[in-house]
Formats: C-alpha cells, structure tokens, sequence
C-alpha cells in the first residue's frame, strides 16, 4: 500500500512539475518565435502612426492650406485610428490616467482637421508618445548595444532585395515597386527617424506597401538590423579610424544614453552633444556606427557602459530604470563569461559578483548618490581587469578542454549522484521496468542540452534574465520533489517487513501507467544541469578559434563519459549495501543535494532580478555548495534543511505508530 501512495504522489507532483517546467519553455519559445501579443502589437501600432503624423504632416499641410490631398487625408485617417488603437489598449490594461492621452489624441485630431502649424502638430505628437511610452508596455531600446555585423547580414538577407545592397532604396525588386522603397541614405528623410522607429516598422510593416512585418526575426535580430540601417548615411561620410571611433563613443556614451540614441533621432541628438569638444556631427557618427563585438572582453567592457547609464538614469529620480540597467550590466555583460572568469581569475569573478548585487541593492535602498557612484566606480576597475584578463587570454585547444571538462564534471556529478541514487534504491527493488523510465528521462534532457549547444543564437535570444529564470524555477521544482523522495526513502528506513514492501513495488511499478512519472523526475533534475552546462560551454566555443572549439567538445565528451562511469560505478556499489543501510544514505544525499539546489535556485532568482539580494558582511562563496553570501540563500537553505529534519522526524513517528498498531 505503502509503495502504492509513493509512486501516485511521486507521479502526481512530477505530472505537476512537468507541466510547469513546460509551459515556461513554451511561454520563452513562443515569445521569440511568434507575433507578438496583441497588446504589444496595439502600442507599436500606435506609436507607429503617431511617429508618421509627426514625421509626414509637412507634407500635408503648409502654412494653413493643404497642399497634398492624398497625405492630408492619410493624417486625418492615421489621427483617428490613433484614437481608436488607444481604446482598445486602454481596455486591456489598466492605466493610470487614460483621460489625458485620451484628451491628447482628441486634440491632435482637432490640429489636423484645422490644418495647424507643423510644429503644433509636432509638439502634440511628442508629448502624447511620451506619454504611451512611459506605459512601458513594450520595451523601447535593446538590452545591450547592437552588433551592427549581424545587422548587415539581416539587412542583405531579408531588405537588400528592396533597399539595395547600400540602402538607396535601388534594390532588384525595386523596379516593379509603387511607392517605392525609402532611400536610407537620404538626409533629409533619416535625420528624422529614430532607430525605435524603424524596429517598429519591420515589426509591424507598412500598410498599402511592399513593406511586410518580418515576425520570423526576433527582437535582439530586430534590433540588430534596426540600428545598420541608421547607420548607413555614416559609412563613408567620415574617415574615423577604429581607435577615433571608439574615442568618440566613449566620450557620447556618457551624455547619450542607450535609450536615447535608440528612441531619439539625429535632429533632435545632436543639440545633446553640443557640450562635447569639437565636430558634434563625428559624435552622433560614432554613436550611430559603434557596434557590439563578439569578443568578451568588449561585451564584458559594455557592463561598464550600463553602469554609466544607470547612475544618470539614479541621478534624475528614475530609479526603476537604473535598478534595470545595473541589472543589464551584470546579466548582458558579466554572467556570459562568469566561467571563463571563473577559470582564469575566480577571486576577481566573486568580486565582480558581490559588487554588481551590492549596486542593486544600494539603487533599491535609495543610497546617496555619492554611495552609488563610488560602487559603479569600484565595478569598472574591476570589469577593466576582467576585460584585460579576457583580452590576454588564448583560448588554446587544452584551455578550452580544461575549461568545458571543469564546467561539465561540476554540473554532471551533480545531476547524476541524484539519478544514481533513484536508479540504486530501484535496483534493490528489483524494478528493472520502473529503472528504464529513469534512464529515458535522463537521456531526454541529456539530449536536449547537447542539441542546445548547436543552437546557440536561441540560446542568446532567450536572454540571460530569462535563461536565469528558467534555471531558477527549475531548481525549486526540483527541491520539491527531491524532499519528497527524501521523505518517502526515510520512512522506510525503519520499516520491518521489506518482503511485502519489494513485493508490492514491483507488482505496481510494473503494473499500471504512471511509469513515467519517474522519467519526468529524472528530466528535471538533468535539465537544468544540462542547459546551464550548454550555455556556458556555447559561451566558451564563441570565444575561441577552431582548435579551442574542438577542445571545448573533446573536453565536454570525455568528460561526460567519465560521469557516466562513475555513476554506473555506484550505482553497482550502493545496491549491495543492505536495504535499511541504502536507504538511509540515500535520503540523506538527496537531502544534502536538496539544500545545495535551493542555495542555486534562489541565487538564480536574484541574477535575474526576480528577488531581493541582501548581502551579510561575511565573504563566504562556495557555488558548488550553493552556498552564496546573501541572506535569502542562506535563509533558503536552512528553511530546507529545517524542514527535512521535520520531514524526517514525522515519517520516523508515522512509521513507529504503525508499526505499534
């Protein structure tokens, strides 16, 4: 009986599981993948049409008479699907004060219909866009610069047909086209469009053109391509040399924020640089021609940049927006290479560590300015010295080995001691059935992150705050069930009549159609070592040259080999120990391996941003323990560990109070 209720709970909290884990994956997939929600799509919308108003009414109006019918009545027709895209939004989520762009919309209406001044027109469009903006319904700038190089490559695989390979709008198709192609290079037009408004219209496309909505680009792709195409007029406008140009960049970075340059065209960012020394126009050049690179040492050197962005944004009172980019920093800039780091200089990672989270804090608990800029200015010396580690670094076939056979070996033996010791209690039950689940589930996940490791752009697109929350929640599942398994296993340890007990396990494990409930408790605990293991080691490959990928995959292989020897190896151990005794070290591995993941789970909800980080003035950090020196890890964990002893002491009563009746 006994047996029955373990394997109906077990199977009944992994279908649970299962489900959950599932619908995240799906929920992230789809996101990337597919259109997106109808409620983004309304705000984009809108923001769309009053970005045209704004942009096009001149050439409806002049001086108080239409001079174009066609454009004036596109306005009057753009103003009041304005009006009525906002309604719908207005319903769908709650708004503040909707009467005041409701009263903005009515009034940019009455503005056209009266033929008003351009300027009116445009102040009014400003401010009501602001005003949906600040909604923050969609995001309004990439999380991390462009990297321009991908940009091109999107921009010849999916525009160039149209646009031409330079952008003149002089593309093959382009002769069967009405209207034509916009010319990007054209001066006039493109100092008037931000690169905001251009993800938007390869989001949404053009109604009545050529234009389609590209919905098979995600939004880093979008981004990408957004960012080359207003790059384009600068080209070959001015001979800056890469070391100018960086120059140049760092100098308009810390006037010019991400969000800025993203959502700001160049009329009006160049008023913006008029406090720089010198040529205003080499600036916004530069700003519009910098490019993310590949390299770690620049992408962890962009950790900075965030930094500078979000003490100006904690300087103005948006403390919200600073809390995100701190955040960005240490998510897009930091944890990708934490690992290479890590293997190269792990006291200096643990300090990057404790500085970004004591930045975010400092930013939660409304420090002094002076406070906030001595932690950022802390954090750079340190990113400076993780990039000049990085930049030093060969990433030689047996460093690369060394590296993918460290980050695997701590993930696997991880993983596999818990499948080890499920398949060693099911082998002394003799349940060879139930054991072939295990090794399906196992398999599985096994599987999925090896094949992640080939995909490394979904990887990258799923972003480092979703990929942490995803490894996040997968540990918290895994707790749950791991300290019922716990519980059961200690239940039994005191348990005389093992003869029935293995008996009726094999008859039900055998019997009946919740089998797979054991498989699904083997794929979650494998899965999130295998993801995590496959973005870090994508990390890696990226880094290094063709000998260094090999050795990467050479030192992954082997290195999984060797994890499945030895858990082959005490799996065949273990199962000769006496039941009492096997049980007992079992459940006392699974309890130890429970406090280790909730310390992990928990410290990969605060990467994220998805809870609190408070840190004690102890510098204790041993990752592989899951121990971190936050109070909400430690706290975690001893809520674990207190709640086994309870879990434990009630199962010895259960069984004591049976075996007396």
């Amino acid at each position: 009986m006994g047996a029955q209720i373990f394997s109906k709970k077990i199977c009944l909290t992994a279908k649970q599981s299962i489900l959950i884990i599932f619908a995240c994956i799906s929920l992230w997939i789809s996101n990337i993948y597919s259109q997106e929600s109808s409620l983004e799509k309304n705000v984009r919308t809108l923001v769309n049409l009053l970005d045209y108003i704004g942009t096009d009414y001149h050439n409806a109006v002049e001086k108080g008479i239409v001079i174009n019918n066609d454009e004036y009545s596109e306005m009057l027709d753009f103003a009041e699907r304005a009006k009525t895209v906002f309604e719908n939004i207005s319903k769908s989520v709650p708004i503040n004060n909707p009467a005041e762009i409701k009263n903005q919309l009515r009034e940019l209406n009455d503005l056209i219909k009266r033929k008003a001044d351009k300027y009116l027109v445009s102040r009014n469009v400003n401010i009501t866009k602001q005003k949906i903006l600040l909604l923050k319904i969609i995001p309004i700038s990439p999380r991390q610069w462009p990297n321009l190089v991908e940009g091109k490559k999107i921009f010849e695989e999916n525009c160039a047909s149209c646009h031409g390979k330079n952008g003149m709008g002089d593309g093959l198709a382009a002769v069967m086209l009405n209207p034509k192609p916009a010319n990007f290079l054209d001066d006039t037009l493109m100092s008037n469009i931000s690169s905001f408004q251009i993800y938007n219209t390869i989001r949404l496309g053009i109604n009545g053109t050529a234009m389609k909505p590209f919905n098979n680009l995600n939004d880093k792709q979008v981004w990408n391509a957004a960012f080359y195409v207003n790059s384009l007029r600068y080209k070959n406008k001015f001979n800056i040399q890469n070391d100018s140009l960086n120059n140049l960049y760092e100098a308009a970075i810390k006037k010019i924020s991400l969000e800025q340059t993203a959502t700001l065209p160049d009329n009006k960012l160049l008023p913006l640089l008029n406090s720089l020394e010198g040529n205003t126009n080499l600036y916004l050049a530069a700003l519009r021609t910098y490019s993310l690179q590949k390299n770690s040492s620049i992408s962890i050197s962009s950790a900075a940049l965030f930094l500078d962005e979000a003490l100006n944004l904690y300087k103005k009172g948006d403390y919200d927006a600073a809390n995100d980019k701190a955040l960005s920093a240490y998510l897009e800039g930091i944890e990708p290479y934490e690992e290479q780091l890590s293997a190269v200089n792990s006291e200096l990672k643990t300090k990057i560590e404790e500085i970004m989270s004591k930045i975010r804090n400092d930013i939660k608990n409304r420090r002094p300015v002076i406070d906030i800029t001595a932690d950022i200015n802390s954090a750079k010396r340190l990113i400076n010295d993780a990039s000049s580690l990085l930049s030093s670094q060969n990433f030689s076939f047996w460093f690369s080995f060394l590296l993918a056979a460290s980050i695997l070996l701590r993930e696997g033996l991880e993983a596999f001691l818990i499948i080890a010791t499920i398949l060693s209690v099911l082998k002394s039950l003799q349940a060879k059935q139930a054991a072939k689940w295990v090794h399906s589930g196992w398999i599985a996940a096994l599987f999925i992150g090896i094949l992640s490791m080939f995909f490394t752009n979904l990887l990258t697109a799923l972003g480092a705050q979703s990929r942490e929350l995803m490894e996040g929640i997968g540990s918290l599942i895994a707790v749950i069930i791991l300290l019922y398994v716990g519980f059961w296993l200690h239940s039994k340890t005191e348990a005389k009549k093992w003869k029935e007990f293995i008996e009726g396990k094999i008859v039900k494990l055998a019997e009946g159609n919740n089998k797979w409930g054991l498989a699904v408790i083997s794929f979650i605990v494998v899965f999130r070592e295998a993801f995590e293991s496959a973005i870090f080691l994508s990390a890696v490959s990226l880094e290094s040259d063709k000998s260094g990928t090999n050795g990467v995959y050479f030192g992954a292989a082997s290195t999984l080999i060797i994890v499945l020897i030895l858990s082959w190896i005490a799996v065949k151990f273990t199962a000769r120990l006496p039941i009492k005794k096997l049980f007992q070290y079992s459940a006392l591995t699974i309890a130890v391996l429970s406090v280790i993941l909730i310390g992990k789970g928990i410290h990969a909800l605060q990467e994220s941003g998805y809870s609190t980080s408070t840190l004690i003035p102890y510098k204790i950090n041993f990752s592989w323990l899951g121990i971190y020196p936050t109070i909400e890890t430690i706290a975690a964990q001893g809520i674990v560990l207190i709640l086994t002893i309870f879990l434990w002491k009630l199962s010895t009563g259960t069984t004591a109070n049976k075996e007396t009746v």
